[in-house]
């Protein structure tokens, strides 16, 4: 009877250990991908939230309460996107960061002025 009860638990660890071989990446951080880039904000605009999911975020930013640019931190960009551009970052998450300019009219040259400010920041975070 005792290899019964060893053959249940190795089962049980194994179990185990296949419950999270597959398990989702730790939870998703914010700060994390605000820090993955820089960008310059001129007078009466400001960096906002956008859509926040679990692998990645949109940022906004909003001069005098219009968008005038976006900014997404994840690792599946949209290359496709129009008047936009993909950066690679130095970490795993977010490895790409993209920066777009919204159609703006008069203010296009702002909004692609400030779309063409977004930098990726070179530094590797270190865990731990």
């Amino acid at each position: 009877m005792a290899w019964k009860a060893k053959a249940s638990g190795l089962a049980l660890a194994i179990g185990a250990m296949a419950s999270t071989a597959g398990a989702a990446p730790p939870v998703f951080d914010l700060g994390r991908a605000r820090a993955a880039f820089t960008v310059d904000l001129p007078e009466g605009c400001k960096l906002e939230d956008g859509q926040v999911r679990a692998s990645f975020a949109i940022f906004y930013v909003a001069c005098d309460g219009k968008v005038m640019a976006g900014i997404y931190a994840g690792n599946a960009a949209d290359r496709q996107m129009p008047r936009s551009r993909v950066m690679i970052t130095e970490t795993r998450w977010p490895s790409e960061v993209q920066a777009w300019a919204a159609d703006v009219g008069e203010d296009q040259a702002r909004a692609d002025a400030i779309a063409a400010s977004v930098r990726v920041r070179r530094v590797k975070i270190a865990w731990g």
